[in-house]
């Protein structure tokens, strides 16, 4: 694996990320797959580069005992076809495994002896990983960090998963751009040497591309430049005023992302509030029909109490008639033989007059008899009607103080339910006039980031500009001074 070793000045630099594929056999350098993992485990064997080795930290995904594991059981299974259609294993020279490697240029002991520096280091690994998750998805099996050398820097491996004939080169945008553009070469009837050519341009134009991918979504919002200043021969004046522009711009991007974000907690917070809000609502609304369920049940149990108390007063007088009838049947006969001795009594009367007194006492007493049924009869349905009258007026009494607690308590809960709503309500306004209000400064903010990146972009092909007409002229100067060579030579000595 490549160790990263950068030269930076003064608190900002250049991005620096590199792309590689190995295979399982090794390369002149003695590269293969085993040997990239075993570097990156710190084995000592294959880190004799790094003075005091530490343990790698995995940062992203498997270890790189597990990448291994899962390289060779992929490696296993699958198959490539000849030209004779047979599906045959993998050759030992393809290459499986693909590396990334991505560096910052703080220094390992900037990041410890500076907080804010490792909080830049950080948020440029947090970037890092994004933009390889969104370049590679399911394919980015692992990103590991090491701590033990200069710089601190990313190790990632991809495994082609999705291909399966497991070809690490179609993760490589340049390997990739190149192959396609020598077969449509070929296609079209160019010969080899014009096919190569082409894939040539394609291979720097999608590195190029890749290399703008990783600067627009990692380098530029954490204040890395594009490029260094020796490869555009800046001077130190036009690399200062470069690395300040590229902080600024990095500056605003930082402080719009956050803006952005702002924005977004607002609106999600504004969300949540005006869903708590309907939530109270619903439950207001669901109180209220409680309410109005228990009112109607009240309403129910007062009729069902009425039409018990109907029923008792109509019991009571059934009664009452019930009792005078039995009086009447039982007075009838008392009367019917009161007027049988009364009768006979008279027939006797005529030799009977001496005991006419004691007739009269006779009779006197029944009277007193029929007195006494009536009076026992109206005082036993006296006590009915008071004791209907008390069981009526219990349960009125009773179904009132239960039907009155349990609307109270509804509309006490409604009441809360709908003054909570309206606060929450008045706040989610409060916080949505104040994202509105800030919204234009967010606005100016993004307009102004966009701007510097331009001024960015448009500075950096300046610089490519000035490059290449430095280039012809120093080709013009050195065809000059050829030239000047050969008259000098064809002189008369």
């Amino acid at each position: 694996m490549l160790s990263v070793i950068m030269v930076m000045e003064g608190p900002v630099g250049y991005q620096f990320v590199h792309l590689e594929t190995y295979s399982r056999k090794p390369d002149k350098q003695g590269r293969s797959v085993a040997f990239v993992l075993a570097e990156v485990r710190r084995e000592p064997a294959a880190c004799q580069h790094v003075m005091e080795p530490q343990q790698p930290v995995v940062i992203h995904g498997l270890n790189t005992a597990e990448v291994e594991i899962l390289h060779d059981r992929l490696v296993a299974e699958a198959t490539t076809i000849d030209k004779t259609g047979k599906a045959r294993r993998l050759r030992v020279d393809q290459h499986t495994l693909c590396t990334v490697v991505a560096s910052h240029p703080a220094t390992m002991e900037a990041i410890r002896a500076d907080a804010n520096t490792a909080a830049a280091v950080e948020d440029w690994e947090r970037r890092a990983i994004a933009w390889l998750v969104g370049q590679y998805g399911d394919r980015l099996v692992s990103v590991i960090a090491h701590h033990d050398e200069l710089h601190f820097h990313l190790h990632a491996h991809l495994l082609a998963t999705d291909d399966p004939t497991l070809r690490s080169k179609t993760l490589h945008p340049g390997w990739a751009a190149k192959d396609s553009a020598v077969r449509e070469a070929k296609a079209e009837g160019a010969d080899g040497k014009t096919a190569n050519a082409r894939g040539d341009a394609a291979y720097k134009q999608a590195m190029r591309k890749w290399q703008d991918s990783y600067w627009e979504s990692v380098g530029l919002p954490s204040g890395l430049a594009r490029l260094g200043p020796g490869r555009r021969r800046l001077t130190r004046a036009e690399w200062q005023i470069e690395k300040a522009a590229t902080q600024n711009a990095a500056t605003t991007i930082q402080r719009a992302e956050r803006a952005k974000r702002a924005v977004q907690d607002a609106e999600s917070d504004m969300r949540v509030r005006v869903a708590i809000a309907d939530n109270r609502e619903a439950k207001a609304d669901a109180a209220a029909e409680r309410a109005r369920a228990a009112i109607a049940d009240a309403k129910q149990r007062l009729a069902e109490a009425k039409q018990a108390a109907d029923e008792a007063d109509a019991l009571r007088r059934r009664t009452e008639v019930e009792a005078r009838r039995r009086i009447r049947a039982a007075l009838g006969p008392a009367k019917s033989e009161a007027v049988r001795i009364i009768a006979e009594a008279e027939a006797r009367a005529a030799p009977l007059r001496r005991f006419g007194g004691w007739l009269g006492s006779v009779w006197s007493g029944f009277r007193a008899v029929e007195n006494g049924l009536a009076v026992t009869a109206n005082a036993r349905i006296m006590e009915a009607k008071a004791a209907a009258a008390a069981e009526i007026a219990r349960a009125k009494t009773a179904l009132r103080n239960e039907a009155r607690k349990e609307v109270s308590a509804e509309l006490a809960d409604l009441r809360n339910s709908a003054k909570n709503a309206e606060h929450d309500r008045q706040k989610a306004e409060r916080q949505l006039a104040k994202v509105k209000a800030d919204s234009p400064r967010l606005a100016e903010e993004a307009r102004q980031a966009k701007a510097m990146l331009a001024a960015e972009q448009a500075a950096r092909l300046t610089a490519e500009a000035q490059r290449e007409r430095f280039r012809t002229l120093w080709a013009d100067a050195d065809n000059k001074l050829i030239e000047m060579g050969h008259r000098r030579e064809l002189a008369p000595k």
